[in-house]
């Protein structure tokens, strides 16, 4: 894993609380719903602002810390280019700006973004999707309060914005989220079911009277399937003594956000053989080659836990480690 990166900004964006149905049918009685579709991306908190005769510009995930790919590239970092956008262009919000969007590189699964991003390796710009679904100023967002625009009227302020990135900015692809209005929960089951068969990971419900919140607060509703939990890695799994396993890491024991604390494993034996070559590296540079237990390096490291079904006590059944959810830091989820 990459070392602890410092926060850039603290960017503290409005992040969807769980599926609350008689929250939700409460708004659909007064309104409607936007339903966002959620990509399997990484969160991207692009932050632009300018300085002097310069515009500084930040690729921060959800906990405001720069990924670690970017470092030392710094896409769109004082490009000539930026003037033009604001003054010729007239984009909006001269004095700086924050998109709120999903980064997606190529197609690949979040997990494997996460990975590359974690790299600290130049990433070419043509593999870039950024998809946006939420703008603000920056003075708001320094000022870590809330942004009194309602979700209905920023849908329109963020495709005006993407509209003229796709033309300044012709390198990267931008786009706005792919979103529909639903007015009864039957829409609502109904898009949720076909965006499932497209295989993607589910939908964002947005109160359109509702305002641009700050953390994970109401509002905002993620629908996602009951079928991963994220956690902390608390111990190792061993592989049991006198099977082909034996004296390998085939997982983790992680304590989950509902509580429960599983034995995450069923990981390839390429994970087996990494996970088993770091904590016995750690353990003799801790320890020496004496005896004595195996030392941790992954304990505290955010995890994501897949399974088959959630039993009634809230146990689950077949987890299985997924990925890693640190990108800046290990032990924080972004």
């Amino acid at each position: 894993m990459s070392k602890v990166q410092s926060v850039i900004i603290e960017t503290s964006p409005h992040r969807p609380v769980n599926f609350n149905e008689k929250a939700v049918s409460k708004v659909l009685e007064e309104s409607y719903l936007i339903a966002d579709v959620k990509e399997d991306g990484v969160r991207l908190n692009l932050c632009v602002e300018p300085s002097e005769s310069v515009h500084r510009v930040h690729w921060l995930s959800r906990e405001g810390k720069e990924f670690p790919a970017f470092n030392q590239q710094l896409p769109l970092a004082l490009d000539p280019r930026w003037p033009e956008f604001f003054e010729t262009d007239e984009a909006l919000f001269p004095e700086g700006f924050m998109l709120d969007a999903e980064l997606r590189i190529d197609d690949l699964p979040c997990k494997d973004i996460a990975g590359t991003l974690r790299r600290h390796q130049a990433i070419d710009l043509s593999r870039l999707k950024v998809i946006v679904f939420g703008i603000l100023p920056m003075s708001v967002v320094r000022s870590g309060q809330d942004y009194d625009v309602t979700h209905s009227v920023m849908k329109y302020h963020v495709e005006y914005q993407v509209k003229l990135l796709q033309e300044r900015f012709p390198e990267i692809a931008w786009s706005v989220v792919e979103s529909l209005d639903c007015f009864s929960m039957e829409e609502v089951d109904t898009l949720y079911e076909s965006v499932r068969e497209r295989k993607l990971e589910g939908l964002v419900l947005k109160d359109p009277n509702g305002i641009y919140k700050r953390s994970k607060q109401s509002g905002m509703w993620k629908m996602t399937p009951d079928d991963n939990e994220d956690g902390k890695v608390v111990g190792l799994v061993w592989g049991t003594p006198g099977l082909a396993n034996e004296g390998k890491v085939i997982g983790f024991e992680v304590l989950l956000e509902s509580g429960h604390v599983v034995n995450a494993c069923k990981i390839s034996k390429a994970l087996m053989e990494e996970f088993t070559y770091t904590v016995r590296t750690a353990t003799v540079k801790a320890y020496g080659c004496g005896p004595g237990d195996a030392f941790n390096p992954y304990l505290g490291h955010t995890v994501r836990v897949t399974f088959m079904e959630r039993y009634p006590d809230g146990s689950l059944r077949h987890p299985s480690f997924d990925s890693f959810r640190g990108i800046s830091e290990p032990t924080i989820k972004e």
